[in-house]
Parts: C-alpha cells; sequence; structure tokens
C-alpha cells in the first residue's frame, strides 16, 4: 500500500462553505455548526493544514447568505470573502428559484463578469426543482458555452430524488461539454456517474463510505471514477457525521490508508481542481 501524508501535501478543498460577517453578527448565539463558518476563522486554519486555497460554495438559499435574502447580495457577499483574501478564495454564484430562468441566467452572468466569481452551484434539494427540470436549461446552455464549472449537489434519499444521478446523467447527454462537479459523488448512487465526463467531489460523503463499506471498498470506489475525476473536499463545516473541528483530520486519516502513490494524491489533492478552474 502507498502511503502519502495527506496533511502535508498542498490541498484546495473544493467544497466549503462560509457565512458572510453580517450573517454572523445577525445570529450571534448560534450554536449549531454554521457558527464554524466564518472567514477569518477558516483563514487561520489554512496554513496549518496546508490548504493552499479553497472554494466557497452557496447555498441556493439567500436566506442564508446575505442579510438583504437576495441572489445579488449573495454574489456581493462572495465577491468581498474572495477579495478580503485575494489568491485564497474561489467562489460559485448561486441560484435563487425566485427568480425566473432569465433574471437567474442575467445573475450568473453578472456575477462571473463583473464580480469576479468562478463557477455556479446548483443545489436541488434546496430549490426544489429538479435538476433536469426545464427552469435550469438556460444555466445549462449559459454554463456549456462558456465553459463555467458547475457543481451540482447530488446527496439523493430516495431512488428519484431531485438530485438523483439519473437526472444527473441525463443533464450531462444534454450538455456533453459542461465543465461538470457533482458534489458529494452522488452518494450512495454513484455508480451511475461513472459513465459521464463529470468530476466528483468527495464533500461529505468519504465518511459514510468509510463507515459503510470500509477503508478498502472506499478506496475502490474512489478509484473507479479514475485519478483526473477526482476532487478533494470536505463540505467544511457541514459533514453531516464529523463535528467541524474533526473534519480535515479525519479525511486526512481515511485517506492516508488508501494506495495512492504520491503523484496521484498530488492531483487529486489539489491538481485536478486547479486544473478545472483554469
Amino acid at each position: 500500500m502507498a502511503f502519502t501524508n495527506w496533511k502535508e501535501l498542498k490541498k484546495m478543498d473544493a467544497h466549503i462553505h462560509i457565512l458572510p460577517d453580517a450573517v454572523h453578527e445577525a445570529n450571534p448565539n448560534a450554536e449549531d455548526v454554521w457558527r464554524y463558518a466564518d472567514l477569518k476563522q477558516y483563514r487561520s486554519m489554512m496554513d496549518e493544514l496546508h490548504i493552499e486555497k479553497a472554494i466557497i460554495m452557496p447555498l441556493n438559499d439567500s436566506w442564508l447568505m446575505s442579510m438583504e435574502f437576495t441572489v445579488h447580495a449573495v454574489h456581493q457577499n462572495l465577491r468581498a470573502m474572495k477579495n478580503q483574501y485575494p489568491d485564497k478564495f474561489y467562489a460559485f454564484a448561486d441560484v435563487d428559484t425566485r427568480n425566473t430562468p432569465a433574471q437567474s441566467v442575467d445573475a450568473i452572468i453578472q456575477a462571473i463578469d463583473s464580480y469576479g466569481l468562478d463557477g455556479i452551484k446548483i443545489h436541488p434539494n434546496n430549490t426544489g426543482i429538479a435538476l433536469d427540470d426545464a427552469y435550469n436549461n438556460p444555466i445549462f446552455t449559459l454554463a456549456q458555452q462558456r465553459h463555467i464549472p458547475i457543481a451540482i449537489h447530488s446527496y439523493p434519499n430516495e431512488e428519484h430524488d431531485v438530485s438523483a444521478t439519473e437526472r444527473i446523467v441525463k443533464v450531462a447527454e444534454r450538455y456533453p461539454d459542461l465543465k461538470l462537479i457533482v458534489s458529494h459523488m452522488g452518494g450512495f448512487q454513484w455508480a451511475r456517474l461513472r459513465s459521464i465526463g463529470c468530476y466528483v467531489d468527495m464533500s461529505a460523503i468519504l465518511p459514510d463510505y468509510v463507515r459503510t463499506f470500509g477503508i478498502a471498498k472506499t478506496n475502490e470506489i474512489l478509484r473507479a471514477f479514475g485519478v483526473d475525476r477526482l476532487l478533494f473536499a470536505t463540505d467544511y463545516p457541514d459533514n453531516r457525521v464529523l463535528q467541524p473541528d474533526g473534519i480535515y483530520n479525519a479525511y486526512f486519516d481515511m485517506l492516508n490508508q488508501m494506495d495512492f502513490t504520491a503523484e496521484e494524491a498530488e492531483r487529486i489533492a489539489y491538481g485536478n481542481t486547479k486544473d478545472l478552474l483554469g
């Protein structure tokens, strides 16, 4: 078995969550995991953990990401977080389905062209709109035409969930040139994704795989996608089964037990995400 010290590797976390300062200030007594979603607190962790950069993902929930509760305010907040620590953070544009599809496309264009955001995030379980619904078609068209990375939440709870992998496959077939990231590897529906040309990030799902299947089988699942499609990601600080302050060490411990060579680990930890973002 190869051994790589994942803590010491240069890494880019391809999926984290940070809430704007204004949201924290409005909820000073919050006791849930979101109190850890603080930009300064996260930045202070990065050097020790050798996290070179991270992608801040929105939640398709303007009530969590702004105090004005609009997608434009969310995008302004994401831009401000990027600008506070230049060259440390990327951020993906949000989608608010209270707007029309055309309005959502316009908001994304503004986020990319004027605010300097780096991709798009769609979370069907939060929007309540199925991934392959016609609402999202103009967003996919824009992303494909302009080669904008688009991350899709997929941690389905049911066979035909709004974020089920069968819907992702339909979208990938309809838009074959998408720079597509499937967050959480499609959950336990991962096998259906092997046939499409998507990236998969291991955020949130890695501990669930290890708890369910063990290290060896989880290693096989990751390898089934091929090293060049895997993205290191954690979903910090909301990891479902891990406490925020234990997420990274748990990820390092699990990955240290797998058989990735040093070169392969470097691709997964940093290189693939960097290439994807261009």
